[in-house]
């Protein structure tokens, strides 16, 4: 019986430590997927972020872009009313001079 009892608490001991050692393992590798799991968040953040910069300086040149074509359009339009007047003040001098 005394056997019995040594090799019962014998064989609670040996369950007790792989019990354990298997405890430790297991938060070992929750530790090292929480780890590999934060670093991919920060590394997708880090991508995400840079993608949207990219999206709103391109958005910044398109907006500097389309205004620079408005310009450019506003004073070509403005040039041909110059050239409209200019030609119309023409035609009326030849206009009076025929005239007289």
């Amino acid at each position: 019986e005394k056997e019995a009892t040594e090799k019962t608490m014998e064989n609670e001991k040996e369950a007790t430590e792989k019990t354990m050692e298997n405890e430790k393992e297991a938060t070992e590798k929750t530790v090292e997927n929480d780890k590999e799991a934060t670093e991919k968040t920060m590394e997708n953040e880090k991508e995400a972020t840079e993608k949207t910069m990219e999206g709103e300086k391109e958005a910044t040149e398109k907006t500097m872009e389309m205004e620079n074509e408005k310009e450019a359009t506003e004073k070509t339009m403005e040039a041909q009313k110059r050239r409209w007047r200019v030609k119309k003040r023409l035609q009326k001098r030849r206009w009076k001079r025929k005239k007289r």
